[in-house]
This record gives C-alpha cells, sequence and structure tokens, in this order.
C-alpha cells in the first residue's frame, strides 16, 4: 500500500527489548473530504450572528461541514493509545512471528471527541484478530472537541517483526488462481456484489491459511470484509514451501 502524499509511516519494531511504536497521523482538511467517503450535505446555514461566534464555543453553531484538529491533537490522542496498539500487535506475533504489515486507519470524531466510527481503510497486515483488537483500541480513544462541529482523521502505522525472523515469500495475485475460480462463489456471497477490498493471507506450508486480513472500502461494509476474511481462513492453496508464503488480493 502507498502512501498518500506526504504521509510516510513509521515503524513499529519488536526486538528483544521491547516494541517501538512510530504513528504518522494526518487530521483531514476541514472542508476537504476523503475519496471514497464524502462528507454528507450540510443542513441549511442558520442566520448569520450580528458578531461572530466561535463554533467551538457554540455547539448550537456551525458554519462548516466539517470541523478540524490539528495534527498534533491528532498524534497526542494516538500517542496515548499506542501502548494497547502494540499490545494487539504482539497477541499476533506469537501466533505469527512474522506477522508484518502497513495499518491505515479512519476515524470520524463527534463533537465531543468521542469516535463516532472507525475502520482500517487500507492494509497488509492479513490478520484479522489484529486489526479487529486495533479498531477496538481506536473507537474507544477520546480526541481533544474538534473546532467547527465533527471532523475526520487517518492515520497510518507501519508494523514490523524482529529482525532475526525469516520473511515468508512473497506471492502475486496469479499465485492464487482458486481466488477467481474455485472459491469465487464463497467470495461473491460475502461481499454481495460490492467491490473495493483488499485481502491479505499467509499460506503455511502444504497451502493451509494459517491468517487473513480483509479491509472494507468504507466503515458500512466491514460485516462483508470480516466474511472475506472468515471465508479465506478455510481456503487450501498450492504449497508455498517450507518457509510459507504471503500474498494480497483485491475484489
Amino acid at each position: 500500500m502507498r502512501p498518500r502524499p506526504g504521509e510516510t509511516p513509521h515503524p513499529v519494531r519488536r526486538t528483544r527489548g521491547g516494541v517501538f511504536l512510530g504513528l504518522l497521523l494526518a487530521a483531514l482538511p476541514a472542508a476537504g473530504g476523503l475519496a471514497g467517503c464524502p462528507a454528507p450535505a450540510p443542513p441549511p446555514p442558520p442566520p448569520r450572528p450580528p458578531a461572530p461566534v466561535e463554533p467551538a464555543d457554540d455547539p448550537s453553531v456551525q458554519v462548516d461541514t466539517m470541523g478540524s484538529l490539528s495534527s498534533d491533537e491528532v498524534r497526542r490522542t494516538f500517542q496515548n493509545a499506542a501502548p494497547r496498539l502494540v499490545g494487539c500487535y504482539e497477541q499476533g506475533l506469537r501466533r505469527l512471528p512474522y506477522l508484518a504489515g502497513d495499518v491505515r486507519f479512519h476515524v470520524g470524531v463527534a463533537r465531543d471527541g468521542s469516535v463516532k466510527w472507525a475502520f482500517v481503510e487500507a492494509s497488509r497486515l492479513g490478520d484479522h484478530a489484529v486489526l479487529e483488537c486495533m479498531l477496538q483500541v481506536v473507537r474507544g480513544t477520546t480526541f481533544p472537541r474538534p473546532r467547527g462541529g465533527e471532523t475526520e482523521a487517518v492515520f497510518p502505522i507501519e508494523l514490523e517483526p524482529p529482525d532475526e525472523v525469516a520473511a515468508p515469500a512473497r506471492w502475486t495475485p496469479e499465485r492464487v488462481p482458486e481466488a477467481g475460480g474455485t472459491y469465487r462463489p464463497e467470495i461473491e456471497a460475502c461481499l454481495g456484489g460490492t467491490s473495493g477490498y483488499t485481502l491479505t493471507l499467509y499460506v503455511a506450508a502444504g497451502g493451509t491459511v494459517q491468517e487473513a486480513g480483509a479491509t472494507p472500502p468504507d466503515a458500512e461494509h466491514q460485516a462483508q470484509a470480516d466474511c472475506l476474511a472468515a471465508a479465506a481462513r478455510t481456503w487450501r492453496l498450492a504449497d508455498p514451501g517450507p518457509h510459507g508464503a504471503k500474498v494480497t488480493l483485491a475484489f
């Protein structure tokens, strides 16, 4: 997954001395929407008061469709959540020592700073349990109160295993023809005609799928992504050899 312009995801690396978490956070512009996740249409504006009123101090006044948080405010919020995010990743490392990949969260923040919704916008981590654990952490965070109304934030992290762990072979999607053949009916049953999903798999020696994780096109289609990941964990693919393989598919 390529970072957005201006993003440089910092690594999360586990060593014998512990785990180091780097977060790069980018609050979205107040008036700008995201591709694939448009902002809702604004309500009719209230009559303009005779003197300027600061929206953050008067919840009854909303001058913009989207409010704003500074990147520092978003960064500090997730720095506070970092130990719990690391805990989720360490749980996955105990099952898959070579677990690695990027995770980009997309969060909707309410006027009071609570999280209205959150989903993994993109990821090649490939572990449903870890992604769900991290989402629960993100959904439980509280931001500073946005200025001007509700807002959104996007932040990426890069997860890296210990240096001494050998990485699995990297497969291209062409190595998984079953996704367009044998397993196509169950994929379609999960997605129901929708698109914009990614699925990352770890394939063990012998061809069994050790773990899988999927990302949806938006927060409304999380159930479809969960269904896809659950189905993929039952697949049997080609034997990748003793070191296993990792592959990311798009649907």
